[in-house]
Parts: structure tokens; C-alpha cells; sequence
């Protein structure tokens, strides 16, 4: 009973962990339509590297370089060989960008529209207005932890009933728990990742 209780309450950790840290795979950096990409495309039209150069650390910058001069020579020639060398240098710069910030590359990704936490992060640059940021945050946390909470006092009446309803009991408590523990670090310990951090 022990080691099931134990099996259930790691594989929710590791959900819980997946969720609250920041996955490679969520990343909008390395969209066509994101930051990086679109600093990328800015550099080959002004012919300056500077507005694609802050994505990356010091130790990226020889091979970025190396690639803008490499793209930006292509890319004066018009045609198909600028589509490629726009393409290669979007894709080189994200993938250094992703290096510096210590996560793998998976490929340049399609654009697609941004997830609404990132959209409302972004206009509260624009606008200067954090509070639409905190009141969404807030919100999907309540909605989570009342959900997780209610879900362990439910259980929590019938626990004593069978060695399986005290299981579902444990597990609910375990994803409870856990959660609220992970937050709290994950609000405590700041911002997870940057460029060369």
C-alpha cells in the first residue's frame, strides 16, 4: 500500500514539477513570429546585428556573427536565396538564443498566436499596466488550489471507508500539498532562466 501511495504521489510530483518550470517545447522564442525570429529578420533588412545580438550571451556571439555575415551576404541577393538565408539566420539566431539560455532546440517552430500569458506579459510591457497580469496569474492560482482542495476534502470523508478510498484520500492530499509547496517555491526563487544565466 505504502509503495503505491508512494508511486502515485511521485508520478504527481513530476506532473506538478513538468507544469510549474519552464518546458523547451512551450517556449513562443522559437516561433517564426516571436522575438528572437523577428529581431532576426530586422538584422538582415537594416544590415546591422545589433537589434538580434541582445538574444544571445558572449558566448554565442562569434557564431552569431559568423552566421549574419554568412546570411546577410545571401540575402542581399534577393530571390530564393533571400528566403533561405532569412530562414537560416532566424533559425541559427533561436537556436543560440536557446543555448545561451541553457535549453535545447528543437527547430523553428511555425507562427502561431501566443498563449494568453504571454500575450497579457507582453501588453503590460506595451501599456505599462501590470495589474491585468497579477489579476490573471491570481485568478488561475485560486482556480487550481480551490480545485485541488476541495478535491482532498471530498476524499477526505470517506477515507476511513476502504484501503482504496484512503489511497484516493493520499493522492489527493499528495497533489495538494505538493502543489501548493511548489508554487510557493517557484514564486520565491524568481524568474527561472535567462540569457546566460
Amino acid at each position: 500500500m505504502k509503495k503505491m501511495v508512494f508511486a502515485k504521489g511521485m508520478a504527481t510530483l513530476f506532473v506538478l514539477l513538468t507544469a510549474l518550470l519552464p518546458a523547451a517545447a512551450q517556449a513562443h522564442c522559437d516561433r517564426v513570429n516571436g522575438p528572437v525570429a523577428t529581431d532576426a529578420r530586422e538584422a538582415l533588412q537594416s544590415g546591422q546585428i545589433a537589434p538580434v545580438a541582445i538574444w544571445v550571451g558572449p558566448d554565442e556571439m562569434a557564431e552569431l556573427e559568423s552566421a549574419f555575415q554568412q546570411s546577410l551576404a545571401a540575402y542581399k541577393m534577393g530571390g530564393d536565396a533571400r528566403e533561405i538565408a532569412e530562414q537560416y539566420f532566424m533559425s541559427t539566431t533561436v537556436r543560440l538564443h536557446r543555448m545561451a539560455e541553457g535549453f535545447p532546440f528543437t527547430g523553428l517552430k511555425p507562427a502561431q498566436p501566443l498563449p494568453e500569458d504571454i500575450a497579457l506579459a507582453e501588453q503590460s510591457l506595451e501599456t505599462g499596466e501590470l495589474q491585468p497580469v497579477t489579476d490573471f496569474l491570481a485568478e488561475e492560482m485560486r482556480t487550481q488550489t480551490d480545485r485541488l482542495f476541495q478535491q482532498v476534502l471530498n476524499e477526505k470523508a470517506e477515507k476511513g471507508e476502504s484501503i482504496e478510498a484512503g489511497r484516493e484520500w493520499a493522492d489527493a492530499y499528495v497533489q495538494y500539498v505538493i502543489f501548493v509547496h511548489d508554487l510557493h517555491k517557484r514564486i520565491s526563487s524568481g524568474a527561472p532562466h535567462g540569457i546566460g544565466h
